[in-house]
């Protein structure tokens, strides 16, 4: 090959030099495809195919019908319809391989009607030894719609008759198409203020118990096809999300990890769907139950067993609990009752925890109790001249002024960086304890669940020094411990409003709150609190005594000032 001057010679490989004739490049191809595809090299298999038909003539149908197989054989039925359906244009619609070929990519394709349509076009078409190959399929195809539409569906029916009008309205009934419009013209018609340039994105809550029956639902679905490797899916679909994994923040191959894992759990879940499409789950319990009576007989037993077992857990529990009061460890038995609540009993329904209602009420009043003990009075002497009495009396530390950090140029000790040190883990932790606690509480439906919620967060924000959002959240807790007439837990939210104001010196606010606290321990016929209570009474009308006190001081010192001077400008 001569190159004219001037012009660089192109990076040829060795056998491009070399002048082949069309036809004699695209056996090579074609031949280096089947040996890449054999040795499970699928890319480089997939380019020999590609330069292949990008080389060929019209009338050559060979290679789009061996990527058609290729493509079925690395789950691409979409390219291997498409195509065979090319090789069929080009062969002819009489050639029976390539017809087979586009008949195993609509079963495939889980389009059975389609399929059997051709199937039988095809069985009128071909004799003799041709037509064996689709009559198998034929078989198959008629197997698959009796295991769709067969004796299965009628019992799956009746059991879901009641889901079927909300399955309809939702997923199955044909909408009418919507006309794009600007979102300011949508705001305009309504009267309303274009203020935010983009749309708000909504974040789809889901309660615990649905994520619990879904993650089920998935398990019980990988095991009714897979058998004994569901635990293989289960681990390839955790391994996606595992930070062990993926090293996002120190590899650069980090995106190259989770694209290939998602790509194998993808491949996955459409083989599972193929099946699914194939025999659906209904027939794959019909085909189980022998004998129906026997059947709904072992579920009632299972029922009775899970019943009986709940309950032991939940004895258990509250013997737990009783064994934490005794040894007046409340940190240890706050941390306990909100595992306990948030990952135990929030799953259960009512028909395996039919006293779901007592026991909730029967753990909350036990924390209850155990936080009333933490009021009592104190060994030492409480002076009003202390200003930070009030708070110690309460078990609240004082609002201290945040401390001014010295930084030392090169010494890196000195820095103060934002996504490290003590208080960033420490609002990392608050984050998450106050997302948990919102989502609880926003699918909580008992009132004293949700006031031991919103108790929870008051609680949590007052350790954080935001008092106007601990005391907001402690109202709201109030109003939803009145709602289910417990005492307690309203006492206890209008304590946490009373050390709220002891930080924050609020001396009026805090004898009204301490009044309403002492008629809420007279009501829990408790002397011990009442006690207590009427000595921060106590401690509240001394420290109000005392600022007027120093404020009637201060006004005649001011006064005496101001005489002095106009005794002198007089003289």
């Amino acid at each position: 090959m001569e190159t004219p001057a001037g012009v660089l010679v192109p990076r040829l490989q060795p056998w491009e030099i070399m002048g082949w004739p069309s036809k004699q490049r695209r056996s090579i191809y074609r031949s280096w495809a089947q040996h890449l595809a054999a040795k499970s090299n699928h890319t480089m298999a997939l380019k020999y195919f590609d330069k292949c038909i990008e080389d060929q003539v019209s009338d050559d149908f060979l290679t789009l019908f061996m990527r058609s197989k290729f493509n079925r054989l690395v789950a691409r039925p979409e390219a291997a319809l498409a195509d065979s359906k090319m090789a069929s244009q080009i062969a002819g619609q009489w050639k029976a391989s390539v017809n087979i070929q586009i008949v195993d990519a609509l079963h495939d394709l889980n389009q059975f009607e389609e399929n059997k349509m051709m199937i039988h076009n095809n069985v009128r078409m071909n004799v003799g030894n041709k037509k064996l190959p689709f009559n198998q399929r034929l078989t198959i195809i008629n197997e698959n719609f009796k295991d769709n539409v067969g004796d299965s569906l009628s019992p799956f029916f009746l059991k879901n008759a009641a889901k079927l009008a909300v399955i309809h309205e939702q997923y199955l009934q044909p909408r009418k198409p919507v006309e794009p419009t600007f979102r300011w013209q949508v705001l305009k018609e309504k009267n309303e203020c274009d203020v935010l340039s983009f749309v708000e994105k909504r974040n789809m809550r889901v309660s615990p118990m649905e994520a619990a029956w879904s993650k089920r639902k998935t398990k019980v679905f990988f095991q009714t096809y897979f058998q004994q490797t569901w635990a293989d899916i289960a681990f390839l679909k955790a391994l996606r999300s595992n930070p062990t994994v993926v090293l996002d923040k120190y590899y650069s191959s980090a995106g190259e990890r989770r694209e290939m894992m998602d790509d194998c759990y993808e491949h996955v879940k459409k083989f599972c769907r193929m099946l699914h499409a194939r025999s659906p789950m209904y027939n794959e319990v019909y085909r189980r139950l022998d004998n129906t009576e026997m059947s709904a007989r072992f579920h009632q037993a299972n029922m009775f067993r899970i019943q009986y077992q709940t309950r032991r857990n939940m004895l258990s529990i509250l013997r737990t609990i009783t064994a934490l009061r005794e040894q007046e460890d409340i940190g240890r038995l706050r941390k306990y009752v909100e595992k306990v609540m948030a990952e135990y009993n929030v799953l259960k329904t009512r028909r395996v925890m039919p006293w779901k209602t007592e026991f909730m009420n029967e753990v909350y009043n036990h924390l209850a109790l155990s936080l009333c003990e933490s009021y009592r009075l104190p060994k030492y002497k409480v002076s009003p001249y202390d200003n930070n009495s009030m708070c110690h009396l309460l078990g609240v530390s004082p609002l201290k002024p945040t401390e001014h950090r010295h930084m030392v140029f090169g010494d890196r000790s000195t820095y103060a960086y934002e996504d490290s040190g003590e208080s960033f883990e420490q609002a990392k932790a608050f984050k998450r304890s106050k997302f948990a606690l919102e989502k609880r509480l926003y699918f909580a439906k008992q009132p004293i669940e949700r006031s031991y919620l919103l108790y929870e967060l008051a609680d949590a924000h007052m350790a954080q020094n935001q008092q106007l959002r601990c005391l907001l959240y402690a109202k709201k807790s109030i109003d939803e411990a009145r709602r289910c007439n417990s005492k307690i837990w309203e006492f206890l939210a209008t304590m946490l409003q009373a050390k709220s104001h002891a930080i924050l010196c609020k001396f009026e606010r805090q004898a009204e709150v301490l009044n309403g606290a002492y008629q809420l321990a007279k009501e829990l016929k408790s002397p011990r609190l009442c006690t207590f209570i009427e000595l921060c009474r106590m401690l509240n009308r001394d420290y109000m005594t005392l600022r007027k006190m120093s404020q009637l001081v201060a006004t005649k010192r001011l006064r005496s000032r101001m005489s002095h001077r106009s005794l002198n400008d007089s003289g």
